[in-house]
């Protein structure tokens, strides 16, 4: 492969590297580069459109692979449940009396009724359809006209528990019980998000939106910068989209890629002559809450500091006033930059409060050009703050719904989701259109669609095991 080039760079707008060097100070994990570089690949489009495509990957990968389900809070009391559904294939997550978060099966034993639909809590488990009880830990609790069951085992009659971790706040679960733990397909995630503890945080907001499209076409999208210019224009002056850097950290195990995009200065595309304190001041606008404009951020241009360490330490001052949160060791960097690691197959967390958000993309079962979006945006709590005890509600947003309209909280990112939500069905239909005339090919650029020709290689890998 040809040397490749790794980012476009302006006067106002560095790289990277360049960029972390001048922040007041930075941390191994910002600056860490990735191990490995994907070979370019042509992408079979058929993969976005085959029905046997979509049943390999129920049987390989949805069936096999550690996923991202849920977060604590989503549970915060003894007998919480949350259903998790992929592909046709459904467990639900529970708060046990110690506490213990387990997945269970989301199949009565008796005649296979699904047992938590959606958000559930009591203090056992109970089928709707003839009543049959269990306790939060699965065993058996009351199995009406028990007389009529001697050839079962009542010891037989327990939930079946799916494999469940947590990590960072996060949940996670397997269907396979020959599974390998969760901690070794982490990788570069443990070390790098314990320099920025996600446990203590808390969702403030949550939407599913159903998008028509494959779901590997909706997530591909999130995967790059590249599409900035064209998609989110408004944003150009606060997004240094050609100056992102992309890694990508593999082990024959753990597969993990990452998105940097600096943020509060402004895409090389705009040229050199950009005013970096005007940049500043708009970033900061975006991030300003109403009913504290006297929190507003206030630029000093007589100050030694740059315009982009005097929005950082804004920051902190509004997460310290208005949060109770000390985030006098955070990094400018995740202050304020978009950094989004990617975990096969689906788990997209952001790094840091520049971009506090979390993504997860879902198949419908038995649909090939349809799937399901969940966003989360997220805060940090103070220390000895416990979860609320009421998690946050979901948002659900058809096909139809926009963000603007339909989802709380998400302030000026609605306008950023809605217009993805634009490109993502018509990519969807023209990689169709292309296929049934047989005039398919999609090409990717070297270096910013790395991660998406990176996951077609591990996905290529889990379907031919």
């Amino acid at each position: 492969m040809a040397n490749i080039i790794k980012g476009v760079a302006s006067k106002v707008s560095p790289l990277v590297p360049d960029l972390l060097a001048h922040d007041s100070f930075s941390n191994e994990a910002l600056s860490a580069d990735g191990n490995y570089m994907p070979e370019g690949v042509n992408i079979d489009v058929s993969k976005y459109i085959s029905e046997d495509f979509a049943e390999l990957e129920r049987e390989k990968i949805w069936k096999k692979c550690w996923q991202y389900a849920a977060r604590v809070e989503d549970i915060p009391r003894v007998g919480d449940r949350t259903e998790y559904t992929v592909s046709g294939l459904s467990c639900f997550i529970v708060r046990g009396d110690d506490n213990e978060i387990r997945a269970y099966l989301n199949s009565c034993p008796h005649r296979g009724t699904k047992l938590c639909v959606g958000f559930a809590s009591s203090g056992e488990v109970v089928c709707p359809f003839h009543g049959w009880k269990w306790h939060l830990d699965g065993k058996i609790k009351w199995i009406p006209s028990e007389w009529d069951f001697q050839s079962c085992d009542k010891d037989d009659a327990g939930l079946v528990e799916i494999k469940c971790e947590v990590w960072q706040g996060y949940i996670f679960i397997n269907f396979d019980d020959n599974a390998k733990p969760l901690d070794k397909y982490l990788g570069v995630l443990k070390p790098h998000f314990a320099t920025l503890p996600q446990l203590n945080r808390v969702t403030i907001a949550r939407v599913k939106k159903v998008i028509k499209a494959n779901w590997k076409v909706a997530m591909e999208a999130f995967l790059e910068s590249y599409h900035t210019i064209e998609t989110h224009p408004q944003i150009l002056n606060t997004l240094a989209d050609a100056s992102t850097k992309y890694d990508v950290w593999d082990d024959a195990v753990s597969s993990v890629s990452r998105l940097y995009s600096p943020m509060s200065v402004p895409s090389p595309h705009l040229g050199d002559e950009v005013d970096l304190a005007e940049c500043a001041k708009e970033y900061a606008k975006a991030m300003e809450m109403p009913g504290l404009e006297h929190l507003n951020f206030v630029l000093d241009r007589n100050s030694n500091l740059a315009p982009r360490t005097q929005v950082a330490n804004w920051r902190r001052s509004v997460f310290k006033e208005v949060l109770g949160v000390n985030l006098e060791s955070m990094p400018d960097a995740a202050l304020l930059d978009a950094i989004q690691y990617w975990m096969f197959p689906n788990f997209c967390p952001w790094y840091g409060e520049g971009g506090p958000i979390a993504y997860q993309f879902l198949p419908v079962n038995g649909k090939t050009n349809e799937c399901v979006m969940e966003v989360r945006l997220l805060a940090p709590l103070p220390d000895g703050v416990p979860l609320p005890e009421v998690p946050t509600q979901i948002d659900y947003l058809d096909a139809c719904d926009s963000f603007a309209e339909k989802a709380t909280g998400f302030g000026s990112l609605a306008m950023v989701f809605d217009q993805d939500m634009i490109n993502i069905p018509v990519i969807q239909e023209g990689i169709e259109n292309a296929y049934h005339l047989n005039k398919s090919k999609v090409r990717l650029a070297d270096y910013q669609e790395q991660r998406i020709a990176y996951f077609h290689e591990v996905l290529d890998r889990w379907v031919a095991k």
